[in-house]
């Protein structure tokens, strides 16, 4: 039997083969953009805390069923952050053993979860429940929830490290604007109980925080990039080699005074604004809600700017700035003045979030860099209590130019330490069961 040629039938021919390289490329360039757009979207919520002034102003309120005092509506919000630290070395640990959607699963669920059990205070008898909901619930999940993300887009932007993390942090200071509004709209509805207003948050929070989460994932091993060799040997800088550095602390340092020299302005802006130059009570709230969008847009800014300067030059101008700034306001009794030097501070406030990550990785390698930051936000938690505490003691006893005089002096003379900070020598070799670590999570 003759053999007869099998022809391809009229119209299905085979397509020629797509270059494999172009087709990978576009669908890593998708998957970035999506995992971007979700960590956005799961950071929303967590901005939040800083919109606790406007709670705070209706727990105090006469007519409300709390009618605190002024240090006992700042409770909460010192809890949460006292507890930050907790969830950030809890979610650096669990970045290098569990997947990332978990972990900022489980971060959302506990930060709005948090948020209403708070908001089921029925008044002054029931304050308890907003202590151990806003401040301790919540407060572990937002340091949980704030290291997963921030430490994931470095691994999918390995040579925009510092980019990345501004995205991600981007995202937070975005809420701080965005639920301003919102709460200060939900706190007046529910003038007679105020934390009514954490229920409709709580979940609304619980909607974006998971959503955002379900979208999470590490890259491609292809898209990873590994640790720096002269920084940290292949494997990286584990979170018990790295406490063992000088340069670990001293980039703890420096994370402390660029984060309470933005947060100490901020806890004391609306009533500085009005004694220094004479903003009406709806001005210098305005005033604070514009300094929220300084505070989102110096993430980015500084990402961007950072890779032009290096990181290290960037906190220096960084310190600086904000300095100087402080120091002018404390001599400032114009508001066209105040209005601009005070968003400087903000902008190096919030760049300050966005470029320590990079720089935390840059020292110690992206292996192990959850973790290594994650201990490092100790800065954060502890300026988040000192700072606000040092100020206001400091204007109660003498003036809020004084205060202002000192936290610039400070965080001028601060602006030392990055220029005495140097990457530390490659780690010792890692041991076996680590080596097998990193090619199990590589």
């Amino acid at each position: 039997m003759p053999q007869t040629a099998l022809l391809p039938r009229p119209g299905l021919a085979a397509d020629p083969p797509r270059p494999r390289g172009r087709f990978d490329h576009r669908r890593i360039g998708r998957r970035r953009g999506l995992v971007a757009a979700a960590v956005v979207l799961n950071q929303l919520a967590y901005g939040s805390v800083y919109s606790w002034s406007i709670l705070s102003a209706g727990l105090q309120a006469p007519g409300s069923a709390f009618a605190l005092g002024r240090d006992e509506a700042g409770l909460p919000f010192a809890t949460a952050h006292a507890l930050v630290f907790l969830g950030t070395v809890l979610g650096g640990l669990l970045m290098s053993r569990r997947p990332p959607r978990g972990i900022a699963l489980l971060a959302g669920a506990l930060y709005a979860g948090g948020l209403l059990v708070a908001g089921c205070a029925h008044g002054r008898q029931d304050f308890w429940l907003v202590l151990l909901g806003y401040g301790v619930i919540s407060g572990v999940g937002l340091g949980l929830g704030y290291i997963v993300p921030t430490t994931l887009l470095q691994r999918w932007f390995p040579g925009h490290r510092a980019l990345a993390a501004a995205v991600a942090t981007g995202g937070f200071g975005l809420g701080s604007v965005l639920s301003a509004p919102l709460m200060r709209v939900l706190v007046a509805h529910f003038a007679g109980n105020p934390v009514r207003a954490l229920l409709v948050l709580g979940g609304l929070f619980l909607v974006t925080t998971l959503t955002g989460a379900a979208f999470f994932r590490d890259p491609p091993r292809a898209v990873a990039a590994p640790a720096r060799r002269g920084a940290a040997g292949g494997a990286g800088y584990r979170p018990a080699q790295a406490l063992r550095t000088r340069q670990w602390y001293l980039l703890t340092l420096i994370l402390f005074f660029n984060t309470a020299a933005g947060i100490s302005m901020l806890s004391v802006i609306a009533p500085a604004a009005g004694s220094l130059t004479g903003l009406s009570p709806t001005a210098a709230a305005a005033l604070t809600g514009a300094l929220g969008v300084f505070n989102t847009v110096g993430r980015p800014l500084w990402g961007w700017f950072s890779g032009r300067t290096g990181l290290r030059r960037a906190f220096v101008l960084m310190l600086a700035s904000q300095g100087l700034c402080l120091m002018a306001l404390s001599r400032v009794a114009s508001p066209a003045l105040f209005l601009p030097l005070a968003a400087l501070v903000c902008l190096s406030f919030g760049g300050g979030f966005a470029t320590m990550p990079a720089l935390a990785s840059d020292f110690f390698g992206l292996a192990h860099a959850g973790g290594v930051y994650g201990l490092m936000l100790i800065g954060w938690s502890l300026a988040g209590i000192a700072g606000p505490l040092l100020v206001s003691g400091l204007a109660a006893e003498s003036s809020y130019r004084t205060a202002f005089l000192v936290l610039g002096a400070v965080t001028l003379a601060a602006a030392v330490l990055p220029r005495l900070t140097r990457r530390p020598p490659a780690a010792a070799a890692a041991s076996s069961d680590a080596t097998a670590a990193m090619a199990a999570t590589a």
